[in-house]
């Protein structure tokens, strides 16, 4: 087929990946960022891939007509006729290209088998001057982007990670049981009269569009495939008990027959088109984890085998599926499959990740003995398979708690190698660097995350505090406003409207947040709470000193909303007493604590003499120094004073 260079701007990063996978799949040759080596000759090896490729794909977008380098890769492909154009959203191409035809691409939701692919595919073939079914085909893609030489070392990585997936897919390996990861929706049947049509379809499609994100399963709904035998299928049937939905779900090897996962998931009947969008980012998850690690371990797996492998993914994402987690059981799940499939890396490094949840708050087990268990079992799935980001995860989780050096070494791994089922590395890393200050890098690390699974409530999460910090309120209002209307009752989000209105100002979303009973723990704080932001809203030095008092009066044993308390205190003006508590959330809560000292709200209390003790004593000065990435408020205009020391 090809040699394809694929040139599109970063913000459409997610478009870019899902299309380069799928033409991939049709055997051409995509080249991006993963042979970049870094420095000056990021300009010659782009160059270079632009004068080896057959065809200069280059999608249009918002982003991409802004960007010189798009531009200028797109004119190279246009004075030398290589140039297949694409447009991705309603933007038209700049002056000097509307004379082209463009294929749209605009309406497409990521399907591999798609017609507008196969437009792409057959002017791919054709600039190649080969036939669009011939067989496969040596095929090269590049990432035409709007490039800058100093960009930041993790969003390089993600880049890089992106394409690490995309090679790995393509390898011999990888494709060595294609129907190994080939998933069907098949039957969807009603149990009950009074359960409509609309709650059958609504699950499939939610089922495709949540799954559509992962290059590993290749999800169909052609009836068809399953005559075949070549994969698995998904089944699923909803009865209507009182006013409630109860799904039940079934995974078959239609090689086998056999049914190597159940569950059955209970939602409140009423809105009618919220239970079969929850239930159906719930069972993506369990898919992705146990169909897309089977897939990546290489081979078929027994039946039996695999059946253990989805029985803990289901435990390992119980908090999805809407119950509380069993660490113990996922542990003994994890020893169970570590022994029926010695040669699955996977499989340890599962085990390394749940034997350190065992070991949090439980003393009825040996904590130095299971740590040590984690670490072994680390070690052994990066003998399997050195491209394991979940076993750098464990070890970056068994380093001293503000190491945060060895740990970013570490996170650096994770990101840069073939992206996990659930793009858990990149949740990882964003949390580091929110620990660390640098919440504008921590936005693009979020946003891959959320590229990979949209509709997890945690990742959108972490995206939207990130977003916030890093002051881009619309954008982070906008993401929780979405995940919203899938997880309504999701108190974490409605948290995080009451404590960045300090600094967003925007107080009645807040203050109607706060009514919400599920939000805080206790009565005493919502009012508290409520008060402050009045005070705040009000500006009077008097109601402010007033409302930081009442708030020091609430009772702080570890597991109230101090962080919350954190930000209203420095709000209010209280920064020694905001600090003070700060500082005592890190002691007891680990590195995790440390986010909320680079709020906005603590701009002023980051001036002072205090911070700077904080800074010192839990390790930030020193990595700020050694690795010289510094916090952004380094940055900004009129830093504080401990940037020059740095």
């Amino acid at each position: 087929m090809a040699s394809v260079f694929l040139s599109y701007s970063r913000e459409d990063v997610t478009r870019a990946e899902a299309l380069a996978t799928s033409l991939e799949r049709l055997g051409h040759d995509v080249w991006w960022d993963r042979r970049l080596e870094g420095g000056s000759r990021f300009s010659h090896e782009i160059e270079e891939a632009l004068k080896r490729s057959d065809a200069v794909l280059v999608l249009w977008s918002r982003a991409s007509v802004q960007s010189a380098w798009v531009i200028d890769e797109a004119s190279e492909g246009r004075d030398t006729g290589r140039l297949v154009p694409v447009v991705i959203d309603d933007s038209k191409p700049p002056l000097g290209f509307r004379q082209y035809q463009a294929i749209d691409l605009s309406a497409w939701k990521g399907r591999p088998d798609a017609k507008a692919v196969k437009q792409v595919h057959q002017a791919l073939a054709a600039k190649a001057g080969a036939s669009p079914d011939s067989g496969p085909p040596v095929a090269t893609a590049s990432r035409g982007r709007d490039y800058r030489p100093f960009a930041i070392a993790g969003t390089a990585l993600v880049f890089v990670a992106l394409a690490s997936l995309i090679y790995w897919l393509a390898s011999p390996t990888a494709q060595a049981d294609p129907g190994a990861y080939r998933l069907r929706l098949g039957a969807f049947s009603t149990l009950s009269q009074d359960v409509p049509q609309t709650v059958l379809d609504a699950l499939r499609d939610e089922l495709l569009t949540a799954l559509g994100t992962d290059s590993a399963i290749v999800t169909t709904t052609n009836q068809q495939d399953g005559k075949a035998g070549s994969g698995f299928a998904l089944n699923a049937s909803v009865r209507k008990v009182e006013d409630v939905l109860s799904f039940t779900v079934h995974v078959v090897n239609e090689r086998t027959g056999a049914s190597v996962w159940s569950e059955t998931l209970d939602r409140p009947a009423a809105p009618v088109n919220l239970a079969p969008r929850q239930v159906a980012v719930s069972v993506s998850q369990v898919l992705r984890c146990g169909l897309g690690g089977a897939a990546r371990h290489g081979k078929p797996m027994p039946d039996d085998t695999l059946s253990i492998y989805f029985s803990f993914c289901e435990e390992y994402w119980a908090d999805t599926m809407g119950r509380e987690g069993n660490p113990s059981r996922a542990l003994d799940l994890a020893r169970r499959l570590t022994n029926a499939a010695p040669d699955f890396s996977r499989a340890w490094s599962g085990l390394g990740q749940v034997a350190l949840w065992a070991t949090r708050g439980n003393r009825l087990v040996d904590a130095e003995a299971i740590r040590a268990e984690a670490k072994s079992a680390a070690e052994r799935a990066l003998k399997l398979d050195k491209e394991s980001t979940q076993a750098y995860e464990v070890l970056t989780a068994l380093q001293p708690p503000f190491a945060h050096a060895g740990r970013e070494e570490l996170h650096l791994k994770s990101v840069s190698l073939r992206p996990s089922d659930c793009g858990c590395e990149y949740v990882s890393y964003a949390a580091f660097l929110r620990r660390v200050g640098r919440n504008l890098e921590a936005v693009d690390a979020s946003k891959r995350a959320h590229d990979m699974i949209p509709l997890s409530a945690d990742v959108n999460s972490g995206w939207a505090e990130s977003l916030f910090v890093a002051g881009r309120p619309d954008e982070a209002s906008r993401v929780v406003a979405d995940v919203l209307k899938l997880w309504p009752e999701n108190a974490d989000l409605r948290e995080m409207l009451v404590r960045t209105a300090f600094w967003t100002r925007r107080y009645e979303e807040a203050l109607a947040s706060l009514a919400d009973i599920g939000t805080l723990a206790s009565q005493r704080e919502r009012e508290a709470l409520s008060s402050a932001l009045k005070a705040h809203r009000s500006g009077s030095a008097a109601a402010m000193a007033s409302a930081a008092k009442t708030l020091q009066q609430l009772p702080q044993n570890g597991t109230d909303n101090g962080p919350l308390i954190i930000t209203a205190l420095a709000a209010l003006g209280a920064d020694q007493e905001a600090l003070s508590l700060a500082a005592r959330r890190v002691e007891s809560d680990g590195p995790r604590a440390l986010s909320v000292l680079f709020e906005p709200s603590l701009a002023a209390a980051r001036r002072t003499p205090q911070f700077e003790q904080i800074a010192d004593r839990f390790g930030l000065s020193e990595y700020w120094r050694e690795s010289r990435n510094l916090p952004n408020f380094c940055s900004q205009d009129s830093p504080p004073a401990i940037c020059s020391r740095l």
